[in-house]
Formats: structure tokens, sequence, C-alpha cells
């Protein structure tokens, strides 16, 4: 299969989207990030829990951090989105929260703020966009939140 290159002789995009790995929520997510934020070009690293994988980062090297620092450095990424979800796994899923979906959210929303001040001490000048998508209608729609 052969397809044109869209980004010859650019090296710079507008964001890094940090992501879960989960595969129920990337096609929605990249949507998501096109059509409501507007962003076209983005690195689109995922690791099991996004905001998670940060927090538990020890140092400025661990994989987590290089995922936010080689495209802010890189790609002189502008803006840096992390979306957590609903039901995860890396945090223990919806079950951990005995189907508390208010306090599941309250809990990712603090994932997030924590994820976004670590590392705000390294990247303080990017724009940060925190995101909680959240399954609506009985579980068969997601719901993308602005929460910071």
């Amino acid at each position: 299969m052969k397809t044109s290159f869209k980004f010859k002789d650019v090296h710079a995009c507008d964001a890094v989207v940090l992501t879960c790995i989960d595969f129920r929520f990337w096609k929605e997510t990249v949507e998501f990030i096109e059509k409501e934020l507007g962003i076209k070009s983005f690195d689109f690293p995922s690791l099991p829990g996004a905001a998670k994988a940060i927090n538990d980062c020890l140092v400025d090297t661990d994989v987590a951090m290089q995922c936010i620092g080689v495209p802010c450095n890189l790609h002189h990424a502008k803006k840096i989105v992390i979306v957590n979800h609903q039901d995860c796994g890396a945090y223990g899923g919806s079950g951990k929260f005995n189907g508390d979906d208010a306090e599941e959210q309250k809990f990712h929303e603090s994932e997030l703020a924590k994820a976004k001040e670590k590392i705000a001490t390294k990247f303080s000048e990017k724009e940060f966009v925190l995101i909680y998508a959240k399954l609506t209608d009985d579980k068969e729609n997601i719901e993308f939140l602005t929460v910071g």
C-alpha cells in the first residue's frame, strides 16, 4: 500500500496527546482531539492509565516522562493533552469505585491534576488540557469532559 505523506518537511506538531492503551477508547479519542479540540497534528503516546503512568514516574528519564518530553523538545508541541477514562484497568477498573460514577470521575480528575503538576515542573510554558472520557447512556456512548 502506498499513500501520500501529509507531513513532508514538517517537524513540529501542535500537541502531545497522552492516552491510556485501552483499545476501547483510542478511535473516539482521536476523533475528539481533531474535531472538538481542533488539533490536527499531534504525537499520540499511549501508556497504561495515562496520568497514572506520569504519576508513577520516579525520575524524568522514565518512559512516561519521555513520552511527553520528546514531543515537547523534538516536535515543539505547544499543548499537552492527557486523557484518562472511566473503567480503566490500570487503576483497577470501575469496580474499585463500587458503581459510584461521581467518585470515579473525581478520582480521575485528581489524578489528571497531579500529572499536570508533575509535568508542569519541566514544561510550565505549555498549555495543558485535561480530559476525562466518561461512559454514558448505559455505557453505550463516550462523553469527553474537559476537567482542567
